[in-house]
């Protein structure tokens, strides 16, 4: 009786297993991984909504600090025109910013100065064709400190005084100043190559005539008008939009000419001035999209107005 009576429980527990298998159980539907159609899960641009836009896109300006305070007034000015484009600008010079769009880390490059031809050299092998845009006309302006009783200078005096073959200033009239200190920039610098060639070369006449050795050389324009303007016996140059009353600028009698010139807005673009120059923009062939975009603004009505604003010479009067 007693094994019957478990044969009969063990029977009965079987079945209620085999019941409950077939109706289903609250914890079993968890398992099936089959969503409903109407549950279906919604791709990311359905589920939030309208699909992204995606990051800015930056285009990365750098080079010479010449050119600096002009791409700094586009960028402010374009930027809050085209707030889906972000301009990153920054100086180093003009040899500095050739190597950056050789070396593809900016989409421009500012220059005072042409690109050399060893330039375009190291660029083609690295699969880039430098492209050139005029932007803008520059002087370069001779400093000295306000205390210096000079108001002019020739260029063939200026050579003299960087080749280190006059070192006073009695030399060159400008009697109890003592020794010239000669301020230079670096030679990243593009003002610095337009010196060497306008001046020291004599717009290239004297190959051969190099800047003297010793001279104190700065990294910026602002470092050289700071030292000009705190040192008696100076002499300096820097582009003609960044003068200020801190220092006084020479005017320049041109090679082989008697009358000297002032640098000036007109003068610079009549050809007038000895130490006149052009500004340029680098890119890598020939602009697309927001690249485009932005070269033709700078080169237009509004970018050329902010050429005349910071001190420089725009492409039309």
């Amino acid at each position: 009786m007693k094994q019957g009576r478990i044969l009969t429980l063990a029977i009965g527990l079987a079945m209620l297993t085999a019941l409950m298998v077939l109706s289903g159980c609250p914890g079993q539907k968890a398992a099936d991984t089959t969503a409903p159609t109407d549950m279906a899960v919604k791709p990311p641009a359905e589920a939030g909504g309208p699909p992204a836009t995606g990051a800015k896109e930056t285009i990365r300006q750098i080079g010479s600090t010449t050119v600096l305070p002009l791409a700094e007034k586009w960028r402010e000015a374009f930027n809050k025109l085209h707030p889906e484009v972000d301009i990153a600008v920054s100086g180093g010079g003009s040899g500095t910013g050739i190597k950056g769009l050789i070396s593809k880390s900016c989409e421009i490059a500012n220059s005072s100065r042409e690109i050399k031809d060893k330039e375009i050299e190291e660029a083609k092998a690295a699969g880039v064709s430098p492209v050139e845009h005029l932007v803008a006309y520059d002087g370069i302006a001779v400093i000295v400190n306000k205390e210096n009783p000079l108001t002019k200078i020739s260029v063939e005096q200026l050579s003299d005084i960087y080749t280190g073959k006059t070192t006073k200033w009695d030399a060159v009239g400008a009697k109890g100043l003592g020794d010239i200190q000669v301020i230079n920039r670096e030679s990243s610098s593009g003002t610095y190559d337009s010196f060497k060639e306008m001046v020291v070369q004599l717009h290239g006449k004297e190959k051969d005539r190099d800047f003297m050795a010793g001279t104190l050389n700065q990294t910026s324009t602002e470092s050289v008008l700071s030292l000009v303007s705190e040192t008696k016996g100076a002499i300096g140059y820097v582009g003609l939009g960044y003068v200020d009353d801190r220092v006084k600028v020479l005017d320049v009698i041109p090679i082989g000419g008697k009358e000297p010139v002032k640098a000036s807005a007109e003068t610079v673009l009549s050809g007038k001035y000895p130490i006149s120059r052009k500004l340029y923009c680098y890119t890598n062939g020939e602009p697309t999209g927001n690249l485009k975009t932005y070269m033709d603004w700078i080169k237009g009505p509004e970018g050329q107005a902010i050429v005349s604003e910071v001190g420089y010479i725009p492409l039309a009067k």
